[in-house]
């Protein structure tokens, strides 16, 4: 009995240890694994999904690949786009993305579109043995693991892709030889030297005759001069193609990091890229307090430059109605800005509660009543909404 008892004791604590330590997780995503038939391998990948994502059940999301894509490359992504994206803290840089990171088996196989023993003026490099397989890569990306992360989640039909070093090298790949993988490129301090800067010759090829591509390409390269002035030269030279080609729904912008090593250029390339990729979403704050339909202009611009709809962001509207609200204590603005959230959001309760709110506040008792009589032909029985109507009548 004692022994029974005992066991008992031991089981409960070590639930109630367990219970404690899941409620003290702080998890970012989850990894996932994918049987790969034209690789012939299994292939992991991480998976970060925006905080909007269990609630906003509308709501659809770009998706950013990111190569190289181990735990600390995931961790390292994650972060930088949720400090971007922080409506609590007003921060409005660029939209909530989905964020899938490929973990490697083989990167020099994967990433490199070339068979080549090559470093800049050394041959026979041993390590490169496997090279030239870049194309099986993009064809697992389109047609596996593409449709799985499209199938598993609701996305919008514009992706990402984040490379850095020989993943650069990829993504640029990608963009001269299947233009239609992606519309978003993060181009970090690429490998141009490889096979004799392969990707430099192809590019000449191709971005001479080619005048239907629609991509936003950003490209971030670090201080490697004292290695070799070629590296700083070869990007250059790629950019004044994207330059030169004569796409009208191509744009480019190149950013030199003289304070940045290829191996510490990642993480402000990744911020700079994602901030050019969404240019013109972060309004500033008093300009919305004086004028609330800047943001909707922004928004207008920025939709047009990506060839997409995007609105700005529910979450970080309601909470910018709330600070006109009660901190700056400009009612008519609030107002304003909470109209806005609700022509955009008309099926969410919760902006027509903020905007109810909002009228009351200024004293407009009627058009309360009529953002309360909206939440009840969404949801009959919703009470603060039932019990709203009964004292304003």
């Amino acid at each position: 009995m004692k022994h029974s008892l005992l066991i008992m004791f031991f089981s409960l604590m070590a639930t109630a240890l367990w219970g404690q330590s899941e409620q003290n997780i702080i998890s970012i995503g989850k990894k996932y694994s994918i049987q790969s038939k034209i690789l012939n391998e299994n292939r992991v990948y991480n998976v970060y999904l925006p905080s909007s994502y269990q609630n906003s059940l509308l709501k659809k999301y770009i998706v950013a690949y990111v190569l190289d894509g181990d735990n600390s490359k995931f961790k390292e992504v994650a972060g930088i786009v949720q400090s971007m994206n922080a409506a609590s803290q007003l921060k409005m840089q660029i939209p909530e993305l989905i964020i899938v990171a490929i973990e490697n088996t083989d990167r020099t196989r994967d990433f490199t579109p070339t068979y080549s023993l090559n470093y800049l003026d050394q041959e026979n490099i041993t390590a490169f043995s496997s090279s030239g397989k870049a194309n099986n890569f993009m064809k697992f990306l389109e047609t596996e693991l593409m449709p799985e992360i499209n199938r598993s989640y609701r996305t919008i039909s514009k992706n990402m892709i984040i490379g850095h070093s020989l993943g650069g090298l990829f993504a640029i790949n990608c963009l001269l030889e299947a233009p239609d993988l992606f519309n978003y490129y993060i181009l970090i301090d690429p490998s141009w030297f490889w096979d004799h800067n392969y990707i430099g010759k192809r590019s000449r090829e191709i971005l001479k005759s080619k005048n239907n591509l629609k991509a936003r390409v950003y490209i971030s390269l670090a201080n490697n001069f004292k290695e070799d002035s070629r590296h700083y030269k070869w990007g250059q030279e790629f950019y004044k193609l994207l330059q030169a080609n004569s796409s009208p729904g191509l744009s480019s912008k190149i950013q030199y990091f003289p304070d940045e090593k290829h191996l510490t250029v990642p993480l402000p390339g990744t911020y700079y890229g994602l901030r050019y990729m969404f240019d013109g979403l972060d309004v500033e704050i008093n300009d919305i307090m004086e004028n609330p339909s800047v943001i909707t202009k922004a928004y207008e611009d920025v939709s047009k430059k990506l060839g997409m709809e995007m609105k700005p962001d529910e979450s970080y509207m309601n909470t910018l109605g709330y600070v006109a609200l009660y901190d700056r204590k400009i009612p008519d603005k609030a107002v304003s800005i909470f109209e806005i959230n609700a022509k955009n959001y008309p099926l969410s309760l919760n902006v027509w509660d903020s905007l109810a709110e909002a009228y009351l506040n200024r004293g407009d008792q009627e058009k309360a009543k009529e953002c309360y009589k909206k939440i009840l032909a969404l949801d009959p029985d919703h009470v603060k909404a039932k019990d709203q109507l009964k004292k304003l009548k």
